[in-house]
């Protein structure tokens, strides 16, 4: 049995014929790890980077999860209407990817703060 042959015999048949599916859960799992580098890696970054304390840690962690609050059901409801779901949320996603990476740029130049975490951080979710 060849390589190919064995990895097509312990996949289950309706995930191989299922070319949709596997883009689906492959884009969706790229998004859930970029969501989970912003709920670990920014506060880790707060607390590491900018010695942040207690205040400031409950801060970007408020900041972060308020546009969940003031957005989903407003962006539920127009997404509803929207045609090109896919594109859009691509596009999401790419900007959470480029607002995140600002952090490792702005450490590099030494020019990180609490305010650009508290941007990104809200930002982010605004995106998500």
């Amino acid at each position: 049995m060849s390589v190919s042959g064995s990895v097509r015999a312990r996949i289950p048949p309706l995930l191989f014929d299922a070319p949709d599916f596997r883009r689906l859960w492959t884009g969706q799992t790229i998004s859930v790890l970029g969501d989970q580098v912003s709920i670990i890696g920014l506060p880790l970054v707060a607390v590491l980077v900018l010695d942040a304390d207690a205040g400031q840690m409950g801060l970007l962690t408020a900041v972060g999860l308020l546009p969940h609050l003031l957005f989903s059901l407003p962006a539920g409801a127009w997404l509803d209407r929207v045609h090109r779901r896919r594109r859009l949320m691509i596009w999401a996603d790419l900007g959470r990817a480029a607002l995140i990476a600002t952090i490792p740029l702005a450490v590099v130049f030494d020019a990180l703060t609490m305010a650009q975490l508290y941007v990104v951080g809200f930002l982010t979710g605004s995106l998500a």
